[in-house]
């Protein structure tokens, strides 16, 4: 597959977009362990949405990543 230029602030933007997106990760593990113990099936339910769409949305950025110059 061709690689895409980026510019400056689009390389930056899309650094800054995957940072986020591992912090995001990072943070809704823990989060999603102690909710499966201490709350109802629908919050649990929602919160590993959330966490299987920022695992996506990571994969598509890291794509994009290493196809961009």
């Amino acid at each position: 597959m061709k690689k895409n230029k980026l510019s400056i602030g689009g390389k930056f933007h899309l650094q800054n977009a995957l940072e986020i997106n591992e912090e995001m990760q990072t943070l809704l593990i823990p989060l999603l362990k102690k909710v499966e113990s201490d709350v109802g099936i629908d919050a649990y339910s929602m919160l590993r949405t959330v966490l299987r769409l920022s695992i996506c949305q990571n994969r598509d950025l890291d794509e994009l990543n290493n196809y961009s110059e």
